[in-house]
């Protein structure tokens, strides 16, 4: 199978380097705003009228305006081109319902990345990445890359400058695992029960940096806009949040590997956690991160061989592992549950993920995703976007 892997390494550049990337990304949101105002415009067009530019179009344009604009040329071409690519996924992700339509990019509150598509512009040189236009950026490697590189893409994190390189693998695919099956129940008192009995337990991770970080943007509101002072304190803020981001980060990738590595089969919920979060609890479902979990245990257990299989989530609080009898009235608290029709108890929290694996075990004759015969039980299609397609230029213009 083929497989797309990145590798992402922190980057020192100097200060001309930073100077020029600041540029840059003044360029790239001037273009990204005139983009969409091109396709706003034509948009806004009574219905017969209306005309819907695509990437290449305004690809066909760029020339032009780059010879026009000295500032936008310095930019290599591949990085303004793929800015474009990325408007036009942006919409077409609108149209298909699956996100907002694309909003302006703003100073100060949205960094662009640079993303170079053509191989041959860039290399990898012994512990240095050579951007076109940018010279040699020195790179912490700690790590060989593997197959071959197909895209590299400098990012501003805070303070911090990374690349990341994408590099496409062909690997034999992997045998269909006989491990164990686990179900786990996500929770925000505590961020996972095993149907073995084991319970995670919640970091917190943002819970325990909210006092330095209300510390810290208070000290931003006392600041002048537009002075030094102020734009010194909007970077703390920015540090907090990427320590929270990381810490999130580590514990998420430790407990899906242990559990991809020690089980065949994992048995998850199926949520609608974008909608939960606008409900109710936001800040704590985010902080758990459900969703970037999901993702993690789904990629590892496929590059292990095993699988992972979603079952409906209604009313797994409710229902008894035991008899399987659905009463709100058995989930006595938070962590008690009786069973109001044979008096099972139970820790509610390791009810939940029995009643999970249950339900996976009556549906054990549906295909499992991840095997090399089978189909996701999610229901509805995958929607793909249409990504255009040109010969790139071999030359940063």
């Amino acid at each position: 199978m083929q497989i797309v892997k990145a590798f992402r390494f922190r980057v020192y550049p100097d200060a001309a380097q930073i100077a020029r990337l600041a540029r840059w990304n003044n360029a790239l949101r001037f273009l990204w705003n005139l983009a969409l105002e091109q396709r706003l415009m034509g948009y806004a067009r009574p219905r017969d009228e209306r005309v819907y530019p695509s990437a290449f179009d305004q690809m066909k344009e760029l020339t032009e305006l780059r010879a026009e604009l000295p500032w936008l040329a310095d930019v290599p071409r591949n990085v303004c081109s793929q800015l474009l690519v990325e408007l036009d996924k942006a919409w077409q992700r609108c149209f298909k319902k699956l996100a907002r339509a694309p909003r302006w990019k703003r100073k100060g509150r949205d960094t662009l990345s640079f993303c170079e598509t053509h191989p041959k512009m860039w290399r990898v040189d012994d512990g240095h990445v050579r951007f076109p236009k940018l010279g040699t950026l020195r790179t912490v490697m700690h790590r060989p890359l593997e197959g071959k590189p197909k895209t590299c893409t400098l990012k501003r994190d805070g303070d911090q400058w990374f690349v990341s390189i994408v590099c496409e693998l062909d690997l034999a695919e992997p045998a269909p695992r006989d491990g164990p099956v686990v179900a786990i129940d996500r929770g925000i008192a505590n961020f996972g029960a095993t149907s073995d009995g084991e319970m995670i337990a919640n970091p917190r991770n943002l819970e325990g940096s909210l006092k330095q970080l209300a510390r810290a943007q208070r000290n931003v509101s006392c600041k002048k806009k537009g002075s030094k002072n102020r734009e010194k304190a909007k970077a703390r803020v920015a540090r907090i949040h990427r320590k929270v981001k990381r810490q999130r980060d580590h514990f998420l990738h430790v407990q899906s590997a242990r559990l991809a590595k020690s089980h065949g089969v994992v048995v998850l919920e199926r949520l609608n956690v974008a909608g939960m979060i606008r409900s109710h609890c936001a800040r704590s479902i985010a902080d758990a991160g459900w969703s970037r979990f999901a993702h993690m245990l789904r990629y590892k257990l496929r590059g292990l061989g095993g699988s992972l299989i979603e079952v409906p989530a209604a009313y797994s609080s409710q229902t008894c592992s035991a008899c399987g009898c659905v009463d709100a009235k058995s989930r006595r608290s938070q962590a008690v549950f009786c069973c109001t029709s044979c008096g099972y108890h139970d820790h509610a929290d390791l009810n939940a993920p029995k009643v999970l694996l249950g339900r996976a075990n009556r549906s054990a004759t549906m295909p499992v995703e991840g095997t090399g015969s089978s189909r996701p039980l999610r229901s509805g299609k995958r929607v793909g976007l249409r990504v255009p397609r040109r010969p790139l230029e071999s030359s940063a213009l």
